[in-house]
């Protein structure tokens, strides 16, 4: 099977770290690292898990750029949850396997980048989304993978003009692979169904998240 390589940026840091935190109930995991309704985003959730962990039986390779180092820097480091926090997405940036060197933005081809800057929408975080898009362009990954809807996802269709195809993990893992419901059937027998995992990482979830209402608006933006 042909590796596939995998460009994740800073939304899907954030949910591997909350999948990381519910599983090993460490570092501690606050109500703001999720995204809300969580019942809306968990499959997306439950397909990076089977991402992750399957990554040696799919020949998946992942890595990302230095804009996701920049956008971790910038977390506003105000109590010891969000210290902990940044701690482990640093090292999740370290551990990812093929992380191209820094380039001036200024380098970029001017297209390509006039043509980012027309297809994603004026958002917070425009420039670093813009940056992201452009190293994946550039570094020919074969997906941008991302929770990203609004100012991404939402444009798959734009972005396959420049070269890159955007996608969720659910996404990928059901244009690539299977179903997201046949899969589960295969891990885990075929009396399994989504709603039962769904039901699973639910619960999980909530048992590991503590209400952090004084922290509110400092994680990374999702």
């Amino acid at each position: 099977m042909e590796t596939k390589r995998l460009y994740i940026d800073t939304c899907i840091a954030n949910d591997a770290f909350v999948l990381f935190s519910t599983t090993y109930r460490v570092p501690p995991l606050r109500q703001t690292d999720l995204k809300a309704p969580l019942r809306n985003w968990i499959l997306d959730y439950i397909a990076l898990y089977y991402m992750l962990d399957l990554d040696d039986q799919w020949n998946l390779t992942f890595g990302t750029s230095p804009v996701m180092i920049l956008e971790i820097a910038r977390m506003k480091e105000r109590s010891n949850a969000l210290d902990n926090k940044k701690d482990w997405l640093l090292n999740f940036y370290d551990m990812l396997g093929k992380k191209p060197k820094a380039v001036d933005p200024r380098l970029f081809p001017r297209d390509l980048i006039s043509k980012l800057n027309h297809f994603v929408p004026e958002h917070r975080g425009k420039d670093e989304d813009v940056e992201h898009l452009a190293y994946a362009v550039l570094g020919r990954w074969d997906a941008f993978i991302t929770t990203d809807q609004k100012t991404i996802l939402a444009h798959r269709e734009k972005l396959l003009q420049v070269g890159i195809e955007v996608a969720s993990p659910r996404n990928f893992i059901e244009d690539a692979f299977m179903p997201l419901d046949q899969l589960v059937r295969t891990l885990h027998g075929s009396w399994t169904t989504v709603a039962d995992v769904i039901d699973g990482w639910l619960t999980e979830i909530s048992a590991s998240t503590s209400p952090d209402s004084e922290e509110r608006g400092h994680g990374v933006r999702p």
